[in-house]
């Protein structure tokens, strides 16, 4: 299929020429700047790539984000491409992004042929990358940041792209106790009957154009192969269920491009919030595009995913002190 060659090539330079530009450890003391951290998980080295915004102070540890990138992806990328960078120094908030392991651990990356995933509950179980534990890495890194990073552990959210959506998803049903609040862009839930500890506020951000999560579901082309996809409204149905929320959503809004829909909470508790954005694709919505259409879909200037992600995480009100 030309599309899919197309965006596989694409990306492929994409993905190589970030990677190209190597990180330096972070220091101790940290110091601002872009580092990387490397611990072992599950016999895996695991690399991660964190943004420290000026000012920042051990002694007056900021937020923390933890963005997740998609299929093919990798921490750079998010960071740079979805502006969680520049973001976080404007804000002065740590951003955490974590490289995913390829579908083959044990060899190297290749967007076309091994990329990196997430284990978010959306691979064949068959797959020798289902059977590493994605949630334990993350538990693993946030423990080793409390100590080398001083992060505030009241203020720790989590977001991801597309397969980094759904990693959200199951990092919000199995470490909610971890996060504060969470969203998706393009992903979705993949996991089965999700009964997270503590539920948490979640925003999804959907276009009505994804040629790789549409609304209706059905089987969508990867440069990996075809799957087959449920309807959209099947996996947010089960997670509003998870999280204490009727199954019917509420329209809050529709204008400027925007459907805003609300799932309620039934007990005054965290609520699923769904942004809409007509004719959007399967691009991060406010980066560049850099894939053909016909395989991405078309990238609006409706909205910056990034900014409001951080505008809505920023709105959580912080948990009173035990």
């Amino acid at each position: 299929m030309a599309g899919s060659s197309q965006v596989a090539l694409l990306l492929l330079l994409l993905t190589s020429s970030i990677a190209i530009a190597q990180d330096a450890p972070l220091p101790s003391p940290p110091m601002p700047g872009r580092f990387s951290v490397t611990i072992t998980s599950g016999d895996y080295e695991r690399v991660a790539h964190v943004q420290i915004p000026k000012g920042y102070s051990m002694e007056a540890p900021p937020a923390l984000v933890l963005a997740l990138h998609g299929a093919g992806g990798n921490g750079r990328i998010i960071l740079d491409h979805n502006s969680w960078a520049a973001k976080a120094e404007k804000n002065g908030f740590l951003v955490v992004a974590p490289d995913g392991l390829p579908a083959r651990p044990r060899e190297p990356v290749n967007f076309a042929t091994n990329p990196a995933l997430w284990n978010s509950g959306q691979l064949n179980n068959r797959s020798p990358r289902a059977a590493i534990d994605d949630v334990a890495y993350i538990r693993d890194l946030l423990d080793m940041l409390k100590d080398r990073l001083p992060y505030d552990t009241t203020r720790v959210y989590c977001c991801g792209h597309s397969n980094g959506g759904g990693m959200t998803f199951k990092l919000a049903a199995e470490l909610s106790d971890r996060f504060q609040a969470v969203g998706a862009v393009a992903g979705l839930l993949a996991v089965a009957d999700p009964q997270p500890k503590h539920p948490l506020p979640t925003l999804c951000i959907l276009g009505t154009k994804d040629p790789l999560v549409p609304l209706e579901g059905g089987e969508v082309r990867l440069p990996w192969g075809n799957k087959r996809n449920p309807p959209v409204a099947e996996p947010l149905t089960a997670w509003a269920k998870a999280i204490g929320c009727e199954l019917e959503p509420k329209v809050i809004s529709d204008q400027d491009g925007i459907k805003k829909e609300e799932y309620p909470s039934k007990s005054n508790g965290p609520v699923l919030t769904v942004l809409m954005l007509k004719g959007q694709g399967h691009q991060w919505p406010g980066s560049k595009s850099f894939a053909p259409l016909a395989a991405m879909g078309p990238n609006t200037t409706t909205l910056n995913a990034t900014d409001t992600l951080w505008d809505f995480f920023s709105s959580i009100a912080k948990p009173p002190a035990k």
